[in-house]
């Protein structure tokens, strides 16, 4: 079930703003009441809703709580009118942030620490996931990940999250990416492995209910992401500082309206199995009863960026970005408004407490 922590019904303003007429009526007559009436009327209309342009970077249950925000109406609660884009690579996301296209993203930090390494003016707000559960699936005919070389890996866009964790991952088990294995940008998590059932790669990196029908069409894990020293928040709100800076009000409710999706997709599994089943384009119960099962932990109660993780990030991008030595990653991070928001008892009313 939703939480039922909404304002608390108009019903009582609804009696007040009656009493207010009675008197006037008493004090007033004729046209001098009916504009009193006009006037008090348009004092007490809802101001229209901000309008705003959400990227997130994947049809990955990372982004769940971003999508029940918006399908429970989360969002509209603080006064937020966000229109959902699903552009399939932060690399694309970040531009269109920097010439003000869209607002505010949901997207891995990967693509957005790197424009910022160069020079983008970006900031990380919120991460709801610090872990990756990303895996390399493969035929079952190579057995260890030295036998990937000489073959074709199916990935995201160059510079995306799945694309700087498949090369790190590649590094890490002595592959040079594009000499000793192909890395090949084939798309989105259905697009990666529509190429891996056709041949066209002899592997792909995946995640979420992608890598659970992989196994059922019977590829099997070569690599899982989690267990190697890579790390990377995956889910993370960016906006650019300008944007913070002048609408820091709106960026705020839409955390609210974030936050309670995040614990709507931790605590109600029917719900978040719904809006999944929407979004995946899923009808398997058991893969979305897995995924619940398994993001429920992954998703973070107090989703406040932490500098030590994302420093950790910066440090394994100076591979292929020098110019992340000199940067402090408490550049980067914007602790602020999800410190806030938990000072202010928002997070422990939303969880009723607990």
């Amino acid at each position: 079930m939703i939480s039922n922590w909404y304002p608390k019904s108009g019903r009582s303003s609804s009696r007040r703003l009656a009493e207010i007429l009675v008197a006037m009526r008493r004090r007033a007559s004729g046209l001098g009441f009916t504009l009193a009436v006009v006037w008090l009327c348009t004092c007490i209309t809802p101001a229209a809703a901000q309008n705003l342009k959400v990227p997130f970077a994947a049809l990955s249950p990372n982004y769940a709580p971003l999508w029940i925000a918006d399908q429970a109406g989360f969002f509209k609660k603080y006064g937020l009118d966000v229109q959902l884009i699903y552009i399939s690579a932060g690399s694309v996301i970040v531009p269109a942030i920097l010439s003000g296209q869209v607002d505010i993203a949901n997207m891995s930090s990967a693509p957005a620490l790197t424009a910022w390494a160069r020079g983008a003016e970006l900031s990380a707000v919120g991460v709801t996931s610090n872990r990756l559960l990303h895996v390399i699936m493969t035929r079952s005919s190579i057995k260890k990940p030295e036998e990937l070389k000489n073959k074709k890996i199916g990935g995201d866009r160059y510079g995306s999250l799945s694309d700087l964790i498949l090369r790190a991952a590649l590094r890490h088990y002595n592959l040079v990416p594009d000499r000793d294995v192909a890395v090949i940008q084939s798309g989105g998590l259905p697009e990666r492995l529509g190429a891996l059932k056709v041949g066209a790669v002899d592997g792909a990196i995946v995640t979420g209910d992608t890598a659970l029908e992989a196994e059922k069409l019977g590829f099997h894990k070569l690599i899982d992401l989690s267990q190697l020293p890579i790390q990377y928040p995956s889910s993370t709100i960016i906006v650019s500082k300008s944007f913070l800076a002048a609408k820091r009000d709106i960026v705020k409710r839409f955390l609210r309206g974030w936050i309670e999706g995040i614990k709507t997709a931790k605590t109600d599994k029917e719900y978040t199995v719904s809006v999944m089943q929407k979004f995946l384009k899923t009808s398997d119960r058991s893969v979305l009863d897995k995924i619940f099962e398994v993001y429920k932990t992954v998703h973070e109660k107090i989703p406040i960026p932490d500098p030590k993780l994302m420093g950790v990030a910066l440090t394994q991008l100076a591979a292929t970005v020098p110019q992340t030595n000199p940067l402090k990653v408490e550049d980067f991070t914007d602790r602020s408004l999800i410190a806030e928001l938990e000072s202010e008892g928002f997070i422990a009313k939303v969880y009723d407490g607990r």
